[in-house]
């Protein structure tokens, strides 16, 4: 698995989200499934809307964003799916805006079955070992999935595909 730290400036995403519940066999997939099926049914037909706002329209990028009290204490976590737009004004009625600050990511590049397992790998196994540890802003975390077109080529397809994740970053140590 190949990673590095970056920095990026404050983000602008639009897309959809859901504010779930794990349930008891901690899936959430079918949620993330008809928020991916929402968003590109929206692209599909409002594209015209959004084309001039959006920065690469062969990106496109999942969020989970959680507070650890609430997903333990709860089950309750965020998913948003959607894409990096130049700004959020104006912004469709259909679609939720987020804002990610300015902060140091480690980027971690994916392939094949590094896809399959990569949360255990990056947030259970990576961290622990490193001089780095995931940020968090007004106690909640969240990493981003990025998405290319051209090289992920889906759940049926992940040995020939390849995934960005971005993880918030503050160095310890």
């Amino acid at each position: 698995m190949e990673y590095e730290l970056i920095k990026k400036e404050k983000r602008y995403f639009a897309g959809l989200q859901h504010i779930g519940f794990m349930d008891e066999k901690g899936s959430i997939q079918e949620e993330i499934e008809n928020l991916w099926s929402g968003f590109a049914q929206f692209c599909r037909d409002r594209w015209d809307n959004i084309e001039e706002s959006v920065v690469d329209p062969e990106l496109s990028y999942e969020i989970q964003i959680w507070n650890e009290e609430e997903l333990q204490k709860e089950g309750k976590f965020y998913i948003f799916v959607g894409m990096e737009f130049k700004e959020l004004d104006p912004l469709p009625l259909q679609l939720s805006g987020k804002v990610l600050p300015s902060t140091k990511y480690i980027s971690f590049k994916l392939e094949g079955d590094e896809i399959r397992t990569w949360e255990e790998d990056i947030l259970q196994g990576w961290f622990p070992r490193d001089d780095y540890w995931i940020r968090s802003f007004e106690d909640y975390v969240f990493h981003i999935q990025c998405f290319h077109e051209k090289k992920f080529r889906g759940i049926e397809r992940l040995d020939d595909s390849e995934l960005k994740v971005l993880v918030p970053v503050k160095e310890v140590g």
